[in-house]
Formats: structure tokens, C-alpha cells, sequence
């Protein structure tokens, strides 16, 4: 009898050093989980300030006339009546 349990022992705690701790194991599982949710953390920060300047953009577009203005200015050439144009080469 003693030698059974001795053996029984024996097999759990092989079975508990491959759960734990091997290649696999959940100690490794746990830490690449970990990193996973901690870039998910900053991707979502990034994510956050973006919309954030997103929406102050689409504000400033909704009720403000320099920030329709200077879009126009810059991506379509505006120029205003009365303004000249010089172009420098």
C-alpha cells in the first residue's frame, strides 16, 4: 500500500510540474495572456485620443467657419475674394 500511494504521489506531482510549469503550462498561458490584454489596453488608448480628436474635428467643422475654411484652403486651393495668389517656386 505504501508503495501505491508513494507511485500515486509521484504521477500527481509529475502531472502538476506539466501543468504549471512546462512549455505550455498555464504559468506561460497566464503571462502571454497577460501581455495580449496589455497591448489590447494601449491599442484601445490610442484608439480612444484618436476618436476624441475625431470628434473635436467634427465639432469644430459644425460650428466653426476657419475650420471649414482652412480645409478648404489647404486640400482644395480656396482662395478668397479680394486675396491674391503667389506661388513660389
Amino acid at each position: 500500500m505504501k508503495y501505491i500511494s508513494a507511485i500515486l504521489a509521484f504521477v500527481f506531482l509529475g502531472l502538476q510540474y506539466q501543468i504549471w510549469f512546462h512549455n505550455k503550462g498555464l504559468r506561460s498561458q497566464y503571462s502571454e495572456m497577460r501581455q495580449k490584454a496589455q497591448a489590447a489596453q494601449e491599442q484601445n488608448r490610442r484608439l480612444v485620443q484618436r476618436n476624441q480628436e475625431l470628434k473635436a474635428e467634427v465639432d469644430d467643422l459644425k460650428n466653426g467657419y476657419e475650420a471649414v475654411t482652412e480645409i478648404a484652403r489647404s486640400q482644395l486651393h480656396y482662395i478668397q475674394a479680394g486675396e491674391t495668389f503667389y506661388k513660389i517656386q
